[in-house]
């Protein structure tokens, strides 16, 4: 049975989504407990229990982000290894955790890169000292502020000052970048999962505003701004619709002023 935990917000604080895959209830309660006496505050986590792969690969499509899995390695059906392989074709940035009770590690186990591999017949002390660990990385991971793209096969991760501005695109949104990558030219379509609204709570304080319903542009690549369209460090020409354009002459404004982080 799929169980979701109570979520909790709280203003805007950082939420962790966490997912807690294995096929004995018992342990998926002390994990949560183990990560709740590590660090995490209650109201700062969203947790996710899946009692087997399967139960987890069906609920993925369901997940925008997962900063955290943690999985058992031996459970009937699809086994550690073959469900995180599966995980990793969505998530592929996402901090993984394998804990098991007999099964040691494998080439395939590090091959879907694990931050740490745990064992089941830890005591308390020694599981919440390695759980602390994983709740230091996860912090530190949510730190950085990067929207992760997806470009032909590769999975990237860009900074804010990379990208010069987002649109709208059929299954979330494209990423536009700084022409000075040149890996990445501007032509080139890096697809982003999430959608445009989302990215734009995200990158607001990087100083990226609505210039149109279909796209955030970052201020730092803004040449020019006429009364209906601006122009970008790389030449592209954008249309600034009438209903944006009092608020992002403002915020421009103030990012030139400095107020912007």
């Amino acid at each position: 049975m799929y169980i979701k935990a109570q979520k909790h917000t709280k203003g805007n604080r950082k939420m962790y989504e966490i997912i807690i895959c294995d096929d004995n209830e018992g342990f998926i309660k002390y994990m949560e407990r183990m990560l709740l006496e590590g660090g995490l505050a209650l109201e700062t986590v969203n947790f996710y229990e899946y009692k087997s792969g399967e139960q987890l690969v069906e609920k993925l499509p369901e997940h925008a982000k997962v900063d955290l899995l943690i999985l058992d390695m031996q459970m009937e059906g699809l086994d550690g290894n073959q469900t995180a392989k599966r995980f990793r074709k969505q998530f592929p940035l996402s901090l993984l955790v394998f804990c098991s009770g007999v099964c040691q590690p494998t080439v395939t186990s590090f091959e879907v890169l694990p931050f740490r591999y745990l064992l089941k017949e830890y005591t308390d002390k020694r599981m919440l000292e390695e759980i602390k660990n994983v709740i230091e990385e996860l912090k530190n991971r949510a730190e950085e502020i990067y929207v992760v793209g997806h470009y032909y096969k590769d999975t990237i991760r860009l900074k804010p000052e990379e990208i010069t501005y987002i649109s709208i695109a059929k299954h979330g949104s494209q990423i536009h970048t700084n022409s000075k990558i040149m890996k990445y030219k501007l032509e080139d379509k890096i697809i982003c999962k999430q959608k445009v609204d989302e990215l734009y709570d995200k990158l607001k304080a990087y100083g990226f505003a609505y210039a149109h319903n279909s796209y955030i542009v970052n201020f730092r690549y803004v040449k020019r701004i006429s009364a209906t369209e601006l122009e970008l460090q790389d030449n592209v020409i954008l249309s600034i619709s009438r209903s944006k354009e009092k608020n992002f002459r403002a915020d421009f404004a103030k990012y030139l002023a400095g107020k912007y982080i």
